[in-house]
């Protein structure tokens, strides 16, 4: 629904890249990244 709506950039919070890999199996051209 996101991606649908246009983002185009996801930050994930948090120790850890799991939501960061799930995202990139949806779309491996997202951009993703992470804050600890």
């Amino acid at each position: 629904a996101m991606i649908a709506d246009g983002a185009s950039q996801f930050t994930e919070v948090g120790p850890g890249k799991v939501l960061q890999g799930l995202v990139l199996k949806i779309n491996k051209e997202m951009l993703v990244n992470g804050v600890n």
